[in-house]
């Protein structure tokens, strides 16, 4: 029996990885710096809206979900620096589902404490399905007399990167990297490739929130004046 001496292959995945991720940093700026502007817009939206001091209790409990976001995009950037694609989309998944939730959850406080409290799950296309409703683009518009009624976000575009980020989570055939040669090798094209995926999820969230925060976005742009939700400069 050959004896694997178990730190020292961890250590060497870890020297890998890091090599991996110094590849790619120089690499894609631009995409790299439009990731980044948006991510932390995100968390800097969160923050923003803290200092509303008419926010309802439910409200108050659902801030910290920016920062969870945040987080979970940056690690996203990190693994699939290191070329670790699957882990890199599977948290983008849970980045993604947890934007959607705080839009969703925002004015159903029930709802919100029934997925605290009672262990109540979140479903995915439930939730999109509310957010597309011309009932909840009605109230909106109640809300923002500027807001024209258009599509709060981009259902197709969402639902595919769903689609997408899930067959990963479900371990789909065509996902699997196992059997893969030099399947933790720097590339490149995987790196820009990513950074795009992580973009358009970006571009999602931040279309959404943009649309149910409306309020907050001036004081945004303010504070991050190179936001742009487009996804090309």
């Amino acid at each position: 029996m050959v004896k694997i001496d178990r730190q020292k292959l961890l250590l060497s995945l870890n020297e890998k990885f890091s090599e991996n991720l110094s590849l790619c940093l120089p690499l894609a700026q631009e995409a790299y710096a439009r990731v980044e502007v948006k991510a932390r817009a995100f968390a800097v939206l969160g923050q923003i809206i803290r200092e509303d001091i008419n926010l309802t209790p439910s409200q108050r409990e659902i801030l910290p979900i920016f920062e969870e976001v945040f987080a979970d995009v940056v690690l996203s950037i990190y693994f699939a620096g290191c070329v670790l694609n699957r882990p890199a989309e599977s948290i983008l998944r849970r980045a993604l589902e947890l934007g959607i939730a705080i839009v969703y959850l925002w004015d159903l406080p029930d709802e919100f404490w029934g997925w605290k409290a009672h262990d109540k799950d979140l479903n995915f296309n439930e939730m999109l399905e509310h957010l597309t409703r011309d009932c909840y683009r009605t109230y909106i518009k109640s809300l923002d007399t500027a807001y024209s009624g258009e599509d709060m976000f981009d259902e197709k575009e969402t639902k595919r990167l769903y689609r997408t980020l899930s067959n990963t989570i479900h371990g789909k055939i065509n996902t699997h990297i196992a059997q893969v040669p030099n399947r933790f090798k720097h590339d490149a094209a995987a790196w820009e490739t990513n950074l795009d995926l992580i973009e358009r999820v970006l571009i999602v969230l931040m279309d959404l929130s943009s649309k149910r925060f409306f309020k907050y976005f001036p004081k945004l742009q303010g504070k991050v004046p190179a936001l742009s939700l487009r996804s090309k400069p």
